[in-house]
């Protein structure tokens, strides 16, 4: 979670717009395209510099929050500030280079409100927290039909596998189309009373087999899952191992709680040569049912959604030579 320290724009800024884009934000084809995902206080005296990506260049998404990160006495300053980023926003454009910006709302109330705000439509969508059963409808109906969201999961109640299942099943037939869903990894161990420890990644605490079987009931039918915050931010070496295994189970990005952490983030989500190749072959309209590539063997009738998802991490991630240089960049 970004701290505090101030900058809208000045007169000379906003009089120099020629780099500016005025128009509505462009739909988000992949969660992949967020990369590693910052969260920043409403009340953050940096806002808009952090908002329209002038404080960090590296960052592809952000989500202002007023839920977790503003106190309750700090609400009306948060929304205050929001409102006066969108104001600006709407008046002189976002910085063609601006990243993704969503909106974690407090509660359903102060989503209600702000879907009513005059320049709600310039912000991608918005993050659902403490999304469950009991308030999926209420999110539904107050969602606009153009703003793109991400569920957090982060309640006691998925831990009951056969409340996933239920909770799946509801989401199919009311909420479908998600850009992900977001695992809310600190708000999971809370509820086992726990804080996760110092020296370990988030898959050496209990929250391993919960992941595991939001993977297994959520992924096969379409939705797609990304991975928790890594909350000690000095340790980039236990971040790298932890976004390593992120990686490895197939979720398709990670919450950020620094900068320090994002350029991290993207290098590891970033594609090796060797599966980049792989997936290429395996989805050749030619391929052979059975073939082997660099000692290994490929079958597309079983590796085919591997190499999609492999192809579309390496369009936002890049892909790695052997000495760990990008060969291909996009997004």
């Amino acid at each position: 979670m970004l701290m505090s320290n101030s900058s809208m724009p000045n007169s000379s800024m906003q009089k120099n717009t020629a780099n500016l884009l005025h128009k509505l934000p462009a739909r988000i084809e992949s969660p992949y395209a967020l990369g590693a995902t910052i969260y920043c206080p409403a009340t953050h005296a940096d806002l808009y510099a952090v908002a329209s990506g002038q404080k960090f260049a590296n960052c592809r998404s952000i989500v202002i929050c007023l839920e977790d990160a503003v106190a309750e006495q700090d609400i009306e300053i948060g929304l205050k500030n929001l409102s006066k980023l969108l104001t600006i926003f709407a008046q002189f454009g976002a910085p063609e280079n601006a990243p993704y910006l969503f909106i974690r709302p407090r509660n359903l109330d102060m989503a209600q409100l702000l879907t009513q705000w005059k320049n709600i439509d310039l912000i991608n969508g918005f993050v659902l927290p403490k999304f469950n059963l009991d308030n999926l409808l209420g999110w539904k109906n107050i969602l606009l039909p153009n703003m793109q969201i991400m569920p957090t999961l982060e309640t006691a109640e998925f831990f009951d596998s056969g409340y996933v299942g239920e909770f799946r099943q509801a989401m199919q037939q009311e909420i479908p189309f998600v850009l992900a869903m977001r695992i809310g990894g600190n708000d999971l161990l809370n509820c086992l009373n726990m804080r996760r420890p110092r020296h370990l990644t988030i898959y050496e605490t209990p929250v391993l087999t919960l992941i595991h079987q939001l993977i297994g009931q959520l992924v096969p039918f379409g939705f797609r899952l990304t991975a928790p915050v890594f909350e000690y931010f000095a340790n980039l070496t236990l971040l790298r191992q932890e976004t390593e295994r992120d990686v490895l189970l197939g979720l398709v990005g990670k919450t950020a709680i620094h900068p320090s952490q994002i350029d991290v983030i993207h290098e590891v989500f970033q594609v090796s040569q060797h599966d980049y190749l792989d997936a290429q072959q395996i989805l050749q309209l030619d391929a052979k049912a059975v073939f082997s590539n660099n000692g290994s063997m490929l079958e597309p009738a079983t590796h085919k959604q591997w190499a999609i998802q492999v192809l579309e991490r390496a369009k936002y991630y890049g892909v790695t030579a052997p000495e760990h240089n990008y060969i291909l960049k996009n997004g």
